[in-house]
């Protein structure tokens, strides 16, 4: 008769406390970096020049077309002012772009995935990204001129990471996984020296860019730094109303 070893407690206790792998990226972000990589390849790889200038054109989102009705607006659809708040996350400007965007991505999609549900964390993002376009609309409200990547998103990911993700654990929370650390308020988040120096550094970037010195930054590439405001803002401070871990 073969006999099976039962684990001990102790080892039970450790298989708990395992952080997952460093490259154990959630299926859902895996999906969305790869739903916009095939957008893009749509776009350089089965459309003509003029064929994408018009696809641009009906997803990306066009803060002027929101009051007036320039050239512009008037070619595409009317009801692309709905979607395109959401669409123009899915576009960008070169692989270059999409490749920048993926990294940051994978880097803070991936906690904010392990902490929320596959439906919040789309929930999260999608609302994080139209935030970033409302940001953007406030500031440049007739500019008819399209705007598209996922910045904004991206850095809706970034806020909310900054509500548990960055933190150093607290003793009575030592054993927890990062994603399962319960989420600090934001004063705690800002009395947090790593976390203040993120936000710090975050903010002075994309005010800097917004100064006009985004050349140097960005490599002479346009950068719609209100829709990053925007994300990051909404982010930090609404992760919690999508958060499914109990505070404690």
């Amino acid at each position: 008769m073969s006999e099976q070893r039962v684990p001990s407690e102790d080892h039970q206790d450790g298989l708990r406390r395992r952080p997952p792998p460093a490259f154990n990226v959630p299926g859902i972000v895996l999906v969305l970096i790869a739903a916009m990589g095939l957008v893009h390849a749509y776009r350089t790889l089965g459309l003509g020049e003029i064929a994408d200038a018009r696809f641009v054109l009906d997803f990306a989102f066009i803060p002027g077309c929101y009051g007036g009705a320039g050239e512009l607006c008037l070619i595409r659809p009317a009801a692309a002012d709905l979607w395109s708040p959401l669409t123009y996350a899915f576009l960008h400007g070169s692989w270059t772009h999409f490749g920048i965007n993926t990294f940051w991505f994978l880097a803070f999609g991936t906690p904010v995935a392990r902490r929320l549900s596959h439906v919040r964390f789309l929930a999260f993002a999608a609302a994080g990204t139209i935030a970033g376009a409302a940001v953007f609309y406030l500031v440049n409200t007739g500019l008819e001129v399209p705007v598209i990547g996922a910045s904004g998103t991206v850095s809706a990911l970034m806020g909310g990471a900054c509500r548990f993700a960055f933190v150093r654990q607290r003793p009575m929370h030592g054993g927890l996984p990062e994603a399962l650390q319960p989420m600090i308020s934001v004063r705690e988040a800002l009395s947090d020296r790593t976390v203040l120096i993120f936000v710090i550094a975050f903010f002075v970037t994309n005010f800097l860019v917004g100064a006009g010195v985004g050349g140097a930054l960005t490599g002479g590439g346009e950068v719609a730094w209100e829709a990053h405001l925007g994300g990051f803002v909404f982010g930090f401070f609404c992760l919690p109303f999508f958060d499914r871990v109990e505070r404690v």
